[in-house]
This record gives structure tokens, C-alpha cells and sequence, in this order.
């Protein structure tokens, strides 16, 4: 043995190297605890904005369902566009009308004869949230002189949409591209009222609720050829 060696004094570790050691595992664990929480709230984000997008093609899928399924007999059945600007948290208002069991369901009475569809977002339940709504309803001369389609009770779609907005277009005027329009009103050259008509082409915007807090919402298009409606224009 070497004179004044201590065996277990040179197997310990110095206070330095401990302070050091103590530092290099916080700083992995600050490291692995951010990683973990980032791909977290990733998944999370990602899981949230899924949902949105199923419930957007939910309803998106509906009305373009329900818009080819248009039907126009007289000047009573035209398209109607109720304008409410352009921003995410507005609401336009369309109604048209159609046939078969889109939007109002196969087993509705309404499936089986021409009805009407009323479309928009506004405050549903009790907590008054957006969401997109409809409302359906026959002929009117087969309900009473009382009979108010504003008093219907709507039907929710889905929560998740927060805004719609709409533009259509008539693609009349050849070689100049589609033509869009944000209202669907006023008068042709030969004094016919356009919404006593249908639009060729329906864009629908619908906005969804966003994945996090103060985030925009999620926006969703999608654009609609009403065949019948091309007919329509070309026996003008």
C-alpha cells in the first residue's frame, strides 16, 4: 500500500462533479419534459382539428348533396341569398328548393315530395352557441294561412360551425370566366326578378370553430354546379 493512500477517499466523487452531474440531468429532464409536452399539444391540436374537419365535411357534404338536388317548377321556387358580410363570425342565410332525403333525412315525410330548405348559423341550446342550422318545410299552400317558416324549430347539424358565407354565380356572360356574386338579388335586362331563379354555381365557405383558443377559425369551400339551373339559363 502506498503510504497516505485512501482507497475509499479516490472512489467518491467531489462535490463538483456531483453539482455537475445534478446539473446535466435537470437540464435532460427540462429537455424531455418540453419535447413531451410539445408532441402532446401537437397530438392534441391535431386531434381537435380532425373533429372540426369531420364535422365541416359533415355538413359540407350535406348541403352540396342537397343543393344538386335543386328542383325548379315555377318562379316561386327560385334561389334566395340573404347577405351578412364576409367575416368568419357572419352568417348568410340561403334557401332553395329541392327533392329527395339530403339534409332532412330518409325517414322525414319531406323525402318524398319537393320542400324547401332554409340554411344558416346562428345560436342553438341553452348556452346559445353557433352552429349550423336548418329548417325544411313543404309547399306553403299546404299548410294553414297562419303557417310562418321563420317559426320553425331548427335542426342542428353540427356545433362545430361557427360562420357561412355564400356567393353565387350565373356564368351567363360567355367568355368571361365565372362571374361571382355576393348578393342574389335585383332584375335582368328582361325585368325578371333573380331570385325567382337559380344560380349556376353555389360557393359555400364554412367556417369552423378553431382548434385552440385565439385562433382564426378553420375555413372550408366547397363549389356547387346546379345542373338544372345551367338548363334554366340556357332556355333563356
Amino acid at each position: 500500500m502506498i503510504p497516505g493512500y485512501d482507497a475509499r477517499r479516490a472512489a467518491a466523487f467531489t462535490l463538483v462533479e456531483m453539482l455537475v452531474a445534478i446539473a446535466i440531468l435537470a437540464m435532460l429532464t427540462v429537455v424531455t419534459h418540453m419535447v413531451f409536452s410539445t408532441v402532446t399539444r401537437a397530438w392534441q391540436r391535431g386531434v381537435v382539428l380532425t373533429d372540426r374537419l369531420q364535422h365541416g365535411d359533415f355538413v359540407a357534404e350535406q348541403l352540396v348533396d342537397a343543393l344538386r338536388a335543386a328542383r325548379w317548377r315555377s318562379d316561386k321556387d327560385g334561389f334566395w341569398l340573404e347577405e351578412a358580410g364576409d367575416a368568419p363570425e357572419a352568417s348568410d342565410v340561403i334557401s332553395w328548393v329541392k327533392t329527395g332525403a339530403a339534409l332532412v333525412g330518409e325517414e322525414s315525410d319531406l323525402a318524398k315530395t319537393v320542400h324547401r330548405i332554409r340554411f344558416f348559423v346562428g345560436p342553438h341550446g341553452d348556452a346559445g352557441r353557433p352552429a349550423a342550422l336548418f329548417t325544411a318545410w313543404g309547399d306553403e299552400y299546404l299548410h294553414g294561412d297562419d303557417f310562418d317558416p321563420e317559426e320553425l324549430t331548427p335542426v342542428a347539424l353540427s356545433d362545430k360551425v361557427v360562420g357561412f358565407n355564400c356567393r353565387v354565380a350565373t356564368n351567363a356572360v360567355p367568355n368571361e370566366g365565372v362571374q361571382w356574386l355576393d348578393e342574389w338579388k335585383g332584375r335582368l335586362p328582361d325585368g325578371q326578378d333573380l331570385t325567382n331563379r337559380l344560380p349556376i354555381y353555389v360557393e359555400l365557405t364554412l367556417y369552423l370553430e378553431p382548434p385552440a383558443p385565439g385562433e382564426p377559425p378553420v375555413e372550408m369551400k366547397r363549389c356547387v354546379e346546379i345542373t338544372v339551373a345551367r338548363r334554366q339559363w340556357k332556355a333563356r
